[in-house]
């Protein structure tokens, strides 16, 4: 049940790298890992909608292929408990994604980059009720601006979706320095309906402790300010340990 530790306890020694934006938020930002460099994040979500609850455990693999190019696969398991329904367990949908960062702050005054993602899911978990059927394609845009010890992104994209309807999201993110180790983070994000006819709207809250040179604990927790029709309130919550070398 701590994965975290049994990679810690298997990880061969690391060498610096910087932390990139992303989790524990849902929002990302255009930073990359740098050229040759790893960021791994052990982590799971736990997401709670009146009687029913999702535990999901994931890897979130990154890798730094030059200055400004970051490849990303993202494989997730997914634990599920609905009314009426026994409990249930098996893989989530699998995520691939390439960034890259255009513009740099430091010779135009913000950082932007784009985000192709796809998400590919398993038959047998869609016919087991475990995700949603099709494959999906996002297209996001990232945008930042960093003054002193506080940065400010944003995100915006449009996610194709094989069997469902086609939806827009939006995040807006900030993280402050309250020193070299501790950064607090919070976000707004709303995911729409491609007519804009529905939406959710959640607010996001948590921070990032780099308790050893390579090691960074990621925490958030938020909820639902607006669901979507016929849905209830969610609360949901992150946890993970992030890897550098």
């Amino acid at each position: 049940m701590n994965p975290a530790a049994l990679l810690a306890a298997l990880a061969t020694p690391l060498l610096g790298a910087s932390a990139v934006a992303g989790p524990p938020l849902e929002t990302d930002d255009p930073d990359t890992p740098g050229p040759n460099n790893w960021e791994i994040n052990v982590s799971s979500m736990l997401e709670t909608r009146r009687d029913s609850w999702e535990f999901t455990p994931l890897f979130d693999i990154n890798y730094g292929a030059g200055e400004r190019i970051q490849l990303k696969l993202k494989p997730r398991a997914v634990v599920l408990d609905e009314p009426r329904a026994r409990a249930r367990a098996g893989a989530g949908n699998i995520q691939l994604g390439v960034k890259w960062r255009f513009l740099d702050q430091a010779s135009h005054g913000v950082s932007m980059s784009v985000y192709p993602q796809v998400d590919f899911n398993t038959p047998r978990s869609v016919k087991r009720g475990l995700v949603d059927d099709g494959h999906e394609l996002i297209l996001p845009v990232q945008v930042l601006c960093a003054v002193g010890q506080t940065r400010v992104y944003a995100e915006a994209g449009y996610n194709w979706r094989e069997e469902q309807t086609d939806e827009w999201v939006f995040g807006l993110a900030a993280e402050h320095s309250l020193s070299q180790k501790f950064r607090l983070v919070g976000e707004l994000r709303d995911i729409t309906k491609r007519d804009f006819a529905d939406h959710e709207l959640f607010f996001n809250a948590g921070f990032k402790w780099s308790f050893s040179t390579h090691t960074t604990l990621l925490a958030s927790a938020g909820r639902t300010l607006h669901e979507w029709r016929n849905e209830g309130a969610a609360v949901f919550s992150y946890l993970g340990v992030q890897f550098t070398f």
